[in-house]
């Protein structure tokens, strides 16, 4: 298992002064009125996103890679929002077991970073897509359901009336009043299953991972939105707290003004995935120390300026139907009758893989500091996390038509790949940018719009309107020029319109190397491999009753609950 090497970025931002011409000197000797370059304004200040390994996804390789072209967009974002809805598919359902006391709900919190207008959310409705179609399957026959709960809720309400009739004359008699019988007891409304959910207050999530036991998926178009609301109308904290909870499965009660008895949730697991703009980063970097931000799994790939109809036709109802295999799958009950998760251990070889890993893990732990440290800290239980939602994404997509009794070596390994090949070096990614200064990101931020673009002069105010966001004040974008004016990249060309006594236009010249595809001779980043996992070929799925399964669900039949850790 490769140690994560050092940052992969051509140039950081506290470099000045190192060589970086393409001669390993500072500047390139030109004799044309150009100060000596500082490149550092020239790179993002980060390390180079790494490829997303695919093949890792085994059958659901080639259909992430057909919608990524669809919407015009980096194959990671389609990819984790898969990860991240199967997660929440068997979220308490099946949860992986290492060793004899060591188990943890497959939720993933994914957090897409990108721009506007990077086509995050065409991405993630791939996925959402076949979420829809599981959660239409599992909810056929609801109908039916409403109205025998109807039903029922009249008969209670009849077998009341009575019983308040018989209480009325026993106590007119100087009788014992008669107690309320059993069957008077109105039954639990029946709720529509589904996974994904979008309204983020705790009593709202709280009753529906009350009512709905398998599990949610959190979606929000905005994850920074979600955590800046947090404790927004009071609370203490507790909004907070809640949200952390929710990652670890554990039973949890939710308190209700309104309501006497409060949601008493038996496993609080809900998976999260959204987007986040790269400027609002800080609001979640920077927030309380308390592991929240460690919890995230993190997909910033480049995105490009480019755009592609999707052509041909394509079919999606295998891919539909493999993924709502998953939602066939049945939890067991307890002598009780609580739902509880079906534990699946890992194979023997499995365990000696995860162990390694995690041994290497801890050593890590000890050479990092910070946020890093702390996603480190979070990396082994990620690694069993995603062994079992690999292990079960390849099974509904495969040829295979029992379900998975243990999880693989080869789901470890891969988790534990995908880990060191990619989520770890996202973090370090996204945590080193989010530590560069306001003011140097907005020197790079116009610095790559110029390199972009390959503009060679420009008017202040004309790319500052075109640009926007961090550049959007006139003071803003002066401070971002007066840095590249610094570092030798551009240099001023101020003219008045007219023969006027008026303000200066703030024109300037572009350097002709910041044109270039490579200034100054950048040198390529070098990709990562990971070994392969076998990819499996698709095969038909037969469907069952999802009525029938949903009256198994809200009967709640006791069974006998195998191998359940705290």
């Amino acid at each position: 298992m490769g140690r994560l090497g050092p940052a992969a970025d051509d140039h950081r931002h506290g470099d000045h002064g190192r060589p970086n011409g393409a001669n390993d000197t500072i500047g390139t000797g030109r004799k044309d009125g150009w100060a000596e370059p500082d490149l550092s304004l020239l790179g993002t200040g980060r390390r180079a996103p790494p490829p997303f390994p695919l093949h890792l996804l085994g059958p659901w390789s080639g259909w992430c890679e057909r919608k990524a072209k669809g919407a015009s967009a980096p194959v990671d974002y389609v990819a984790v929002a898969l990860l991240a809805s199967v997660g929440a598919a068997i979220a308490n359902v099946r949860w992986p077991q290492a060793g004899t006391a060591w188990s943890e709900p497959p939720v993933l919190w994914c957090a897409e970073v990108g721009p506007p207008s990077s086509s995050k959310s065409p991405s993630m409705d791939a996925a959402f897509n076949l979420v829809r179609f599981a959660e239409d399957r599992m909810a056929d026959g609801f109908e039916q359901i409403q109205q025998e709960h109807a039903t029922a809720k009249q008969a209670c309400e009849a077998r009341i009336e009575a019983w308040k009739v018989e209480v009325k004359t026993a106590v007119k008699n100087g009788d014992s009043a008669p107690v309320m019988p059993a069957d008077a007891q109105e039954p639990p409304a029946p709720v529509r299953p589904r996974i994904r959910v979008a309204d983020a207050t705790v009593e709202a999530l709280g009753a529906l991972a009350a009512g709905l036991p398998r599990g949610l998926l959190l979606v929000r178009d905005e994850l920074a939105g979600w955590l800046g609301a947090f404790d927004k109308y009071g609370g203490g904290g507790s909004d907070r707290a809640f949200a952390i909870e929710m990652y670890g499965g554990r039973a949890y009660v939710v308190d209700r003004m309104k309501n006497p008895e409060p949601l008493r949730i038996r496993h609080l697991s809900v998976g999260v995935l959204g987007g986040v703009q790269p400027d609002k980063l800080e609001m979640i970097l920077n927030g309380p120390d308390d592991g929240l931000a460690s919890r995230l799994l993190w997909a910033w790939p480049e995105t490009k300026p480019e755009f592609h109809l999707a052509r041909g036709a394509q079919d999606d109802g295998p891919m539909q139907r493999a993924f709502a295999r998953l939602t066939d799958l049945l939890q067991l009950h307890d002598e009780f009758g609580h739902p509880e998760p079906v534990i699946v251990p890992l194979a023997r070889e499995a365990e000696d893989r995860l162990e390694a890993f995690a041994r290497d893990i801890v050593e890590r732990c000890h050479m990092a500091s910070g946020l890093l440290a702390g996603t480190l800290g979070k990396a082994r239980g990620h690694c069993l996390r995603l062994s079992a939602v690999l292990e079960y994404l390849w099974w509904c997509g495969g040829t295979e038509e029992l379900e998975p009794k243990t999880i693989s070596p080869d789901a470890v390994t891969a988790a534990a790949d995908l880990l060191n090949a990619y989520f770890l070096p996202m973090a370090e990614r996204v945590f080193g940018d989010a530590v560069i200064p306001v003011a140097e990101r907005r020197g790079m931020l116009l610095a790559q719009h110029l390199r972009q673009n390959r503009i060679a002069e420009f008017n202040a105010r004309d790319v500052r309107r075109q640009i926007g966001g961090m550049l959007r004040d006139a003071a803003d974008m002066e401070a971002a020029c007066k840095q590249l004016v610094e570092a030798g990249l551009i240099r001023p060309r101020f003219t008045r319109v007219g023969e006027g006594k008026g303000r200066k236009a703030l024109n300037y010249e572009v350097r002709p190397e910041v044109q270039t595809d490579r200034p100054f001779g950048l040198s390529p980043v070098p990709e990562k491999i990971s070994p392969l996992v076998p990819a499996v070929p698709m095969a038909p799925i037969a469907a069952i009753s999802p009525l029938e399964r949903f009256r198994f669900e809200l009967n709640r039949p006791v069974g006998v609950h195998v191998g359940l850790s705290s």
